[in-house]
């Protein structure tokens, strides 16, 4: 998909559209971290993966040997830290058998990708595209199972939040009220 980010007509909309999805998946991420099994481990996730979206964006390949490297390593250590990233939540879903599919998904897109990378022709941005697909099928299907989104105040219960899947009866998350809960998923 680099080849976008290297012509004047795509540059900006490649741009744009990678920086948004390093900021929106960024945003989920460390929104549902707190609710995980390993928040830190998550946090640190979310990071990297904004910066090696920021640094493939950074590094058009076509600037020359050097840069083309760098734009190639960034691209492989981003989708390692997809799979990985992919992996830990399908086994904090305990193995959901659509996640698994979708993982699977991501996988074959991963192979295929790194059978073309290096070709000239061929099939690499099939391969991306089918990688980035199950990438966010995996995380779509089991960010909800893993880290059950919050429940709102409502107005009508006057204010206060009702159980949250795993955590303490009448708390919001983990036995921590309202604010705290709050503040904890904003770090």
């Amino acid at each position: 998909m680099s080849y976008y980010g290297a012509h004047w007509q795509t540059a900006l909309p490649y741009a744009a559209g990678l920086a948004g999805a390093a900021l929106f998946t960024h945003r989920a991420l460390r929104d549902a971290a707190a609710r995980t099994p390993s928040p830190a481990h998550l946090r640190w996730m979310a990071d990297s993966f904004v910066a090696l979206l920021a640094g493939i964006i950074l590094t058009p390949y076509t600037l020359g040997g050097m840069v083309d490297w760098a734009h190639r390593g960034l691209g492989a250590a981003l989708f390692a830290l997809q799979l990985l990233l992919a992996g830990r939540l399908v086994a904090w879903a305990h193995g959901d058998a659509a996640g698994v599919v979708f993982l699977l998904l991501q996988l074959g897109g991963g192979v295929l990708a790194a059978v073309y990378v290096l070709q000239a022709e061929g099939l690499l941005i099939h391969g991306e595209a089918t990688f980035q697909l199950g990438f966010a099928l995996v995380l779509a299907r089991t960010l909800p199972l893993v880290a059950p989104p919050i429940a709102a105040p409502s107005a009508a219960a006057g204010g206060v939040p009702g159980p949250v899947a795993g955590g303490v009866p009448g708390s919001a998350v983990g036995g921590m009220p309202g604010s705290a809960a709050a503040a904890a998923s904003a770090r």
